[in-house]
């Protein structure tokens, strides 16, 4: 029973803080006075997405070529913003630029 409690409570534990380190892995983009010139802009929507309404200053880079470009060619030394059509889709990103730096990562909802 002793063993099972421990069990219960490493799991809850481990939720807990995974879910914290998602939360804050992942910021809201809320301050639009601020420069984005203080940002890496990456807009993660498909290409017809990006071209219909494109993000000023925006670099396309698809979710699914992100993996790649962040091997090949993405040189950033500043915090980065994400442009997305859903919070998922940035997640996403997030946790794929969080194993190759470590910024700070911000996200907006395309209009």
């Amino acid at each position: 029973m002793l063993e099972f409690s421990i069990v219960l409570i490493v799991f809850l534990v481990f939720f807990m803080v995974r879910g914290l380190y998602q939360t804050f892995a992942l910021k809201p983009y809320k301050n639009q006075s601020t420069s984005r010139d203080n940002f890496c802009v990456i807009d993660i929507r498909d290409y017809i997405s990006a071209h219909r309404s494109p993000y000023p200053g925006a670099e396309n880079i698809p979710l699914s070529y992100l993996q790649r470009a962040l091997k090949e060619r993405l040189q950033c030394t500043k915090d980065i913003l994400l442009v997305t059509d859903d919070k998922r889709g940035a997640k996403l990103a997030a946790r794929m630029i969080r194993r190759k730096r470590g910024k700070t990562i911000y996200y907006v909802k395309a209009v």
